[in-house]
């Protein structure tokens, strides 16, 4: 009897985690601008980062740039998965293209109402998940903060 009660309380809990990340997912589909971003503990100059768009269409996100040739942002495609029942919520990139093609990059992000927030290694050596929405001083972490565009 205890095995059944063990068995329905994990599927319960993997489904739930499931409908979580698939309400995340609906939540976050379509066009995200970069309002803000802080990299290695500093924040950046809007305009290294003006017209950066996030795209989300079903399990992927597109990177791009609002100017192809700054220093700021690559345009680039990701996997993502999400696991909204982890505190905070973890995000998991897998590169789909560019030299990193396969690099998996474990985040964390907030989502409330329009506003994305979202923390993520720079490197493509970090295997370790930010623990917090964050980007301190000489780490290599980016925090980025994104509206929902209209």
């Amino acid at each position: 009897m205890r095995f059944v009660i063990a068995a329905s309380l994990i599927f319960l809990v993997l489904v739930t985690a499931r409908a979580g990340d698939a309400a995340d997912a609906k939540k976050l589909q379509g066009t995200w601008e970069v309002t803000e971003l802080i990299a290695y503990g500093t924040k950046i100059d809007a305009k290294d980062f003006k017209g950066t768009k996030f795209i989300f269409k079903d399990d992927k996100l597109t990177v791009v740039p609002g100017d192809p040739k700054g220093d700021g942002f690559v345009n680039r495609t990701f996997a993502i998965k999400l696991d909204p029942t982890k505190k905070p919520a973890a995000v998991d990139l897998v590169a789909l293209d560019g030299n990193l093609k396969g690099t998996v990059s474990p985040g964390v992000y907030e989502l409330k109402g329009d506003t994305l927030r979202w923390c993520q290694p720079d490197g493509p050596n970090t295997k370790d998940r930010p623990k917090e929405l964050a980007s301190p001083a000489k780490s290599d972490l980016y925090l980025i903060t994104l509206k929902r565009a209209k």
